[in-house]
């Protein structure tokens, strides 16, 4: 039997590289697209069960010489880390907004059955109300946001003036082993082990979390689901947990419980949102997916992970120089 074969922009990434494993094992044939500005070789699987093409989602010729021949895509690849949004914005517009375009053109030209469009709860801003459905209204506050707010309007309109056979899915956030940038959860990991005082942004805000596990479940299962095309779907576990919270727990788990917390004002982002909370049932609807992994075991094995991964992030490891 042949393998299906999908192509997944910025797989070698924190959740891209999650999901490569889950499409291999569920007998897909993977070939990662990454420029590996974040994304890290180190991540991929070592069972050579996934191939790695190094280049730039920006390069339209590129993408689409590399796409022929794949019957499905995951468009993962953006610049994600929203303080770099603040210093580059040209720079997060081109990859996330523009490059995105080129993923969407590509799929076009090369006929694939199905693209799965990876968007962000950051689109949406505050809350307006609780849960956040599908009909909430999108209000950016971050450059970040605004490009892929700016992609998500450009697959909707494109599957309806060309038939683009893509599913838009809005997870909320994630969390895992093998993260690659200093979010939140990883950062105050590392500093709970290593810095002699906790350093934070604002901890008063609400986010939903998912186990990268489930987040990476509702992506695979929206590759062939049937009546899809042309949805936004979102998903996250439809609780949220306040920053502060999250931070108390960390410090339990690493044994760090009477560290120090203080409040570093270069950490502030100029606007936060809070709070997010997904509304899911549609995810259930037409994906069948809910999530399986409780917060709490979640980050036990996120801080088992980074234990026994020599304790250090990708980001530790190779330099990264921005800091949550």
């Amino acid at each position: 039997m042949t393998q299906k074969k999908v192509f997944v922009t910025g797989g070698a990434g924190f959740i891209g590289s999650t999901l490569t494993r889950q499409l291999a094992q569920k007998g897909y044939k993977v070939t990662v697209f990454d420029n590996l500005c974040s994304g890290m070789r180190d991540n991929l699987a070592k069972d050579g069960s996934v191939r790695l093409v190094t280049g730039d989602i920006r390069d339209k010729e590129m993408v689409t010489a590399v796409m022929k021949g794949h019957e499905y895509v995951i468009h993962l690849a953006a610049q994600a880390f929203i303080p770099v949004s603040y210093d580059l914005p040209v720079n997060v517009a081109e990859t996330n907004a523009v490059g995105s375009l080129n993923v969407f053109k590509a799929c076009l030209d090369t006929g694939v059955k199905r693209i799965v469009h990876i968007s962000s709860s950051e689109v949406y801003g505050s809350a307006v109300y609780t849960p956040i459905d599908e009909r909430h209204p999108t209000n950016p506050v971050s450059t970040y946001a605004v490009g892929k707010l700016a992609a998500d309007l450009w697959a909707q309109t494109m599957h309806f003036e060309h038939k683009l056979p893509v599913v838009v899915l809005r997870p909320f956030n994630t969390f895992g082993p093998r993260d690659t940038l200093p979010r939140f959860i990883p950062e105050m990991i590392r500093q709970c082990f290593k810095e002699p005082v906790i350093k934070t942004g604002d901890v008063s805000t609400f986010r939903d979390y998912t186990f990268v596990d489930d987040t990476c479940r509702a992506m695979a299962s929206a590759l062939e689901a049937d009546g899809v095309e042309g949805e936004l779907i979102n998903f996250g576990t439809g609780k949220a947990l306040m920053m502060k919270t999250i931070l108390e727990m960390i410090k339990r788990e690493t044994g760090n419980e009477s560290k120090e917390v203080i409040e570093d004002t270069s950490r502030l982002r100029p606007k936060d949102v809070s709070p997010l909370i997904a509304g899911n049932i549609k995810a259930y609807k037409l994906l069948g997916w809910k999530p399986e992994v409780e917060f709490a075991d979640g980050l036990q094995k996120t801080i088992s992970w980074y234990k026994s991964n020599g304790a250090a992030w990708s980001y530790e490891k190779y330099g990264w120089q921005w800091r949550y």
